[in-house]
């Protein structure tokens, strides 16, 4: 496996024909985290200030936003972030390798409200495939968002979707917020969250 051309930023450009090497792209084994959508890092950053033992891979559509991860990173003593600017199904389809990471993140997805772009929802029975491939066995898919359709689908679909089992969170974890959290919270929508765990006997191919 190759995977990335080498680079003084923590953001990557990686050849996308091929699976990442972890151990090569963060220069330690240490266990890998994937947070999907992850904005200007409002999240990201606090948490991975809070596990410097663990690997943390952003991926973002936006560039800026990534540029702002890319600022923030250093001015906190950051070292265990990379960031990516990719579609998340090819990511997760082409290039994590099956049973690398130890858990994925998606907060506060686009929800598509209208029923005609309800498609366009990242969290389906698709994603749930590929999720559970790129997951080791133990491994936690942590998911949050303030819609409460979405949040049905996405227990729907999960709940239902092989390789995996519910989870609990951990306390420390629901501690940090998304900046879209607190926003959603002070105007009194609830965060409606939930992890599934990747069964031991989930096939990883």
């Amino acid at each position: 496996m190759a995977s990335v051309v080498p680079s003084e930023s923590l953001l990557i450009r990686p050849d996308i024909l091929r699976r990442f090497d972890f151990p090569s792209l963060f220069g330690n084994d240490r266990p890998v985290e994937l947070e999907l959508g992850s904005g200007d890092g409002s999240f990201l950053l606090q948490y991975a200030g809070r596990r410097p033992g663990v690997n943390f891979l952003a991926v973002e559509r936006l560039l800026g936003r990534l540029r702002k991860i890319e600022r923030k990173a250093p001015r906190l003593g950051l070292r265990n972030i990379r960031g990516l600017r990719l579609e998340a199904t090819y990511l997760l389809e082409w290039m994590i390798p099956p049973g690398s990471l130890s858990a994925i993140h998606v907060y506060f997805p686009d929800p598509w409200p209208k029923k005609r772009h309800l498609r366009r929802r990242l969290v389906n029975g698709a994603f749930a495939v590929l999720a559970a491939r790129a997951l080791a066995p133990g491994g936690s898919l942590f998911c949050r968002t303030d819609d409460a359709d979405y949040f049905e689908q996405m227990t729907t679909v999960l709940d239902a979707a092989a390789g995996f089992v519910r989870g609990v969170e951990p306390a420390d974890l629901l501690e940090v917020k998304t900046d879209f959290e607190t926003q959603f919270n002070a105007e009194g929508k609830p965060t409606r969250h939930a992890v599934w765990v990747r069964s031991e006997g989930a096939a990883s191919r």
